[in-house]
């Protein structure tokens, strides 16, 4: 047959299923030979086989080895066929009567049912849980183990754990390895001693500390202590345990009942090889002050949904949030000032949501009386 430039090409179909490219027309008969069919005026090379439809062998036509983009799944009816993954686990330093986890994926890449029948590991320290055996994984599935490391002393562990099951290829085999430190319990805190200042007789003042297991074990609350009844805490008490590298946040509430300087401790009584954890406490009572200070203030021309007021005993602040709820009107009264002292006031708008910058500040000094 003559080849001649500029064929048509007339493209190619299956019998049962087809999809074409151009370069040639391509079918398979129901004995399952691959044949090729071309135009009176072109010519398309294709490749014959027998048995196994091919698209590489046809000349401008593009092959691909999954041109459905699905998975690849393992051949029906072939032998089962096991692999793990991770290859190698290593869990790091982990404290002696303490437990981390990680997972083992086991996978099925045969085309029959993987039965996972036995597992052992080589070392101390290391269990398997959520598996129960004997396990089935159908063809191209796979399941999750979990392995634990507990060291049981000091020092380094490492093992291999090995999962046998009807595969040619068993047994699957994870190298593992961690290493047993020595247990630590201390319990910090951020600060080691809460300063008050002047307190209204009548009012409630409120200070924070933080209390952290800085340890590699947990540490166990037994019992938080005021030695004065002038101070009392919240937020922490016994029972609680803290985890390595968690906080916890201590309240201590200081409610003068008279006149005059008063001092204390707080005790936090744990398990840790620190305890106890000892925070130093003072403060003074005054009489309250009959003395208010009056802000007024000028509106900008944006609407506004209220406003914040703040007030500080250092000018430029930093300042505390005197009103619990947004101002409406123009104007505010801080009856909460102790004589002798002076204060900063500022002054914010809120609208939808969004806070202004601070206004200008304004002092008041209170009188000795």
């Amino acid at each position: 047959m003559p080849i001649v430039s500029n064929p048509i090409i007339r493209g190619f179909h299956r019998e049962s299923e087809y999809s074409q490219t151009s370069g040639c027309m391509l079918y398979m008969e129901p004995a399952g030979k691959l044949m090729a069919g071309v135009g009176r005026t072109g010519l398309a090379l294709c490749l014959l086989v027998v048995g196994t439809l091919s698209i590489s062998g046809c000349a401008g036509l593009a092959g691909a080895a999954n041109p459905s983009g699905k998975p690849n799944q393992p051949p029906p009816g072939t032998a089962a066929a096991i692999s793990v993954s991770p290859p190698s686990i290593n869990f790091g330093s982990v404290a002696v009567g303490s437990t981390v986890s990680q997972s083992i994926t086991i996978s099925n890449t045969g085309g029959s049912n993987l039965i996972v029948t036995q597992e052992s590991i080589t070392a101390q320290g290391f269990t398997m849980t959520n598996v129960s055996l004997p396990m089935t994984i159908g063809a191209g599935k796979q399941s999750t183990i979990n392995l634990l490391f507990s060291p049981m002393a000091t020092g380094i562990a490492s093992g291999v754990v090995s999962v046998m099951s009807n595969a040619a290829n068993s047994p699957a085999t994870v190298t593992v390895s961690g290493m047993g430190i020595s247990t630590t319990s201390l319990l910090n805190a951020n600060s080691s001693s809460l300063t008050f200042g002047n307190v209204p007789l009548g009012s409630t003042s409120v200070l924070g500390i933080t209390i952290t297991n800085a340890g590699n074990s947990n540490v166990s609350i037994s019992q938080v202590s005021s030695s004065v009844a002038g101070f009392t805490t919240s937020g922490v008490s016994a029972g609680m345990i803290l985890a390595p590298g968690q906080n916890a946040a201590l309240d201590v509430a200081f409610a003068p009942a008279a006149a005059g300087n008063l001092t204390g401790v707080i005790t936090i009584a744990s398990d840790a090889t620190n305890s106890p954890t000892i925070i130093s406490l003072s403060g003074s009572g005054v009489n309250a002050s009959s003395h208010s200070v009056t802000l007024n203030w000028t509106p900008g021309t944006t609407a506004v949904a209220g406003y914040n007021v703040y007030r500080s005993t250092v000018s430029g602040g930093p300042y505390a949030q005197l009103n619990s709820s947004l101002v409406l009107p123009t104007s505010y009264t801080d009856s909460t000032v102790q004589l002798s002292q002076v204060y900063y006031y500022v002054v914010t708008s809120v609208a939808t949501g969004a806070e202004s910058v601070d206004s200008n500040e304004a002092s008041a000094a209170i009188p000795a009386s």
